[in-house]
């Protein structure tokens, strides 16, 4: 049986981190470790912890805000076959460690699957790829790969591989997000195949341009991250596509009288644009 990592960076968040590790107790999956890595200020997480340590195996580390930054320091620590990386705010299907372990038993040549993800309604709310199941490629990584939703092989690969801090929420750059994405497009520069299969899935809320739980300077910010990891990645072709894809998205929903989720596409477009075009780091002359 393999072991698994579960490293989870965490900040601002108690009941949903609780029911994360309810979910987790009920896997009936021994051989797995939660490292949980704690950006907060205060000792908020004393109690949470102190309760389900005596049903879980779970190592606590510390770490100053950002999210890369604090999957890099449990990635130091992780001594699992298979890691993942749960926010702190998803939860886990029944029986998913177990299916996932099965799956890369029986998929010896790939190192990293993706999982579908689903909202409390049964609803998509990431990775909503056009296909249930397909060989991750760099054209589709984008829409296979979230954050939740990634476990990969343990493998010397692997373990040569980190997240970009300059990218993800507390990177104290423009860029919000994109960072499994990089993560993921190193792994397969480094040879490792990788899979997407929806038939399993993790639990997360919906949290996209047209749910209206972001704001603006969000929306812009996550596209700047994304457009950041094409440049990054050379990937000019996907991200004239991705910009006409916001633009359109942004021009449908409005004949629809969504205008606030045809402004957050919009913003979210011109993000990608900027981050693409744009060089916003230090020195660069632009403001944060």
């Amino acid at each position: 049986m393999q072991r698994i990592s579960l490293v989870i960076a965490t900040i601002g968040r108690v009941s949903e981190l609780d029911a994360l590790f309810r979910s987790i107790s009920l896997q009936a999956y021994p051989l797995l470790e939660c490292i949980v890595v704690d950006q907060n200020g205060d000792d908020r997480l004393g109690k949470t912890l102190d309760i389900w340590q005596d049903v879980l195996s779970i190592r606590r580390l510390r770490s100053v805000p950002g999210l890369s930054r604090a999957r890099n320091i449990g990635l130091q620590y992780a001594s699992g076959d298979i890691v993942a990386f749960p926010d702190d705010d998803c939860w886990y299907a029944m029986s998913l460690l177990g299916e996932v372990a099965r799956w890369f038993e029986n998929h010896p040549d790939y190192g990293i699957l993706t999982v579908g993800a689903q909202d409390q309604a049964g609803v998509s709310s990431g990775n909503r790829w056009i296909q249930n199941r397909c060989e991750i490629e760099p054209i589709n990584v984008f829409r296979t790969t979230f954050s939740s939703t990634i476990f990969v092989r343990r493998s010397a690969a692997v373990q040569s591989i980190q997240f970009d801090e300059s990218l993800g929420v507390g990177s104290g750059t423009v860029y919000s997000c994109g960072e499994e994405t990089d993560y993921i497009l190193a792994l397969l520069k480094k040879g490792e195949r990788g899979y997407f299969d929806r038939s399993l899935h993790i639990c997360h809320p919906k949290r996209d341009m047209l749910s209206g739980q972001i704001d603006r300077k969000r929306a812009i910010s996550y596209g700047r991250g994304m457009g950041y990891v094409l440049r990054k990645h050379s990937h000019p072709f996907l991200w004239v596509g991705f910009v006409v894809y916001d633009l359109l998205r942004a021009a449908v929903v409005a004949v629809k009288g969504d205008l606030k989720a045809a402004s957050l596409s919009l913003h979210h477009g011109l993000g990608v644009a900027s981050g693409f075009l744009v060089d916003f780091s230090e020195g660069s002359g632009l403001s944060k």
